[in-house]
């Protein structure tokens, strides 16, 4: 057995996040291996997820309030000067999206790009990430995709509701989440007299702007991931229409895992992740997204044959296949083997 290793997550802040909770998820992985894992954060020790790891609140990430680690891990673009400059051990950049392409932040672009440039080695959430940071800015890459915990299950059921419930996570806010495209599908749908349900998830409060759109039925504010699994399992189809901004799209793996099916946009994440498993239409087209959903809640084998494959999918993201994975990402960095490829 290798000598275990000491591990830093730095974070820029501790908010209710699926980008958050990743590497929370993977620091716990890690010290449930046997290795010294620490979180580093500018945030408080976050209250809605379990923190197996240690826990350091600091001021910055100057190399001083770090403690000595063989593996420091940049999660965000923020953290990655901060990482390569590291006095111990070696660092590594984990890239779940591509900051340069948001819209919220065109300011900040000429800054990302020049934080990308910076010679470490990446890990990225999808296999169109990691080639993006090697054919762009030439620097090794690995893929490690997020997990599932175990409280992702379905519920026992053979046949959507009356009437469905149409539910659709991520913050309204957020332009590349596509929510207005969900919003507008189920309006499309209310009016062709297919009465649904609309349960909203979003880590912040519904706005003015969106209930102008379409109001929801339900609205779940800032809720745990637990209580997110709960409401994925009284679903029946799951709408997931991100752009191509999207890094991963971490609710749709955990709706497959919950037998929700999904209809999501035909973008390069997605077709990694569920191109066998849900239905894939393009982004910016709500008729599609209506017609797709439609065609799953009036067809319960279709939607069956749907829910089978998406368990099928999300079983292959279980933290027991994928937690060695991870583990060898630290020992690649740590024993320098990524400096040997291009």
């Amino acid at each position: 057995m290798k000598t275990p290793l000491a591990i830093n997550f730095l974070l820029e802040d501790t908010a209710l996040f699926g980008g958050v909770k990743v590497p929370i998820h993977q620091a716990n992985l890690l010290a449930a291996r046997g290795h010294r894992v620490t979180v580093v954060s500018k945030g408080d020790r976050p209250d809605w997820y379990r923190l197996d790891a240690d826990f350091r609140k600091v001021g910055s990430f100057d190399a001083g309030e770090l403690p000595r680690a063989d593996v420091t891990v940049a999660t965000f673009w923020t953290t990655i000067r901060a990482a390569a400059a590291v006095t111990s051990g070696r660092a590594v950049h984990y890239c779940q999206g591509f900051e340069a392409t948001y819209l919220h932040n065109v300011a900040e672009h000429p800054a990302i790009l020049e934080a990308y440039q910076a010679a470490i080695p990446c890990i990225a959430v999808s296999p169109h990430l990691a080639a993006l940071v090697q054919e762009q800015f030439g620097r090794p890459t690995r893929v490690i995709p997020p997990c599932l915990e175990r409280f992702w299950r379905p519920a026992w059921r053979r046949r959507p509701g009356r009437p469905p419930r149409i539910t659709v996570l991520g913050p309204f806010e957020n332009r590349w989440k596509g929510m207005a495209t969900a919003l507008e599908a189920v309006r499309t749908l209310r009016a062709r007299g297919a009465p649904c349900r609309l349960v909203r998830v979003s880590p912040w409060p519904l706005s003015a702007e969106e209930s102008a759109l379409t109001a929801p039925d339900e609205y779940h504010e800032r809720v745990v991931p637990r209580t997110v699994a709960r409401i994925l399992r009284s679903a029946d189809v799951l709408l997931a229409p991100s752009w191509e901004q999207e890094g991963f799209g971490l609710p749709v793996l955990e709706a497959m895992a919950c037998g929700v099916p999904v209809v999501a946009s035909d973008i390069s994440s997605f077709r990694t992740l569920a191109s066998s498993a849900a239905v894939l239409v393009p982004f910016d087209q709500p008729q599609r997204f209506a017609e797709a959903a439609l065609a799953i809640l009036d067809d319960p084998p279709r939607w069956r044959t749907l829910r089978r494959r998406g368990l099928s999918v999300a079983r292959l993201y279980s933290e027991a296949r994928v937690a060695p994975v991870v583990e060898d990402a630290m020992y690649w960095v740590a024993e320098g083997r990524s400096a040997s490829e291009p």
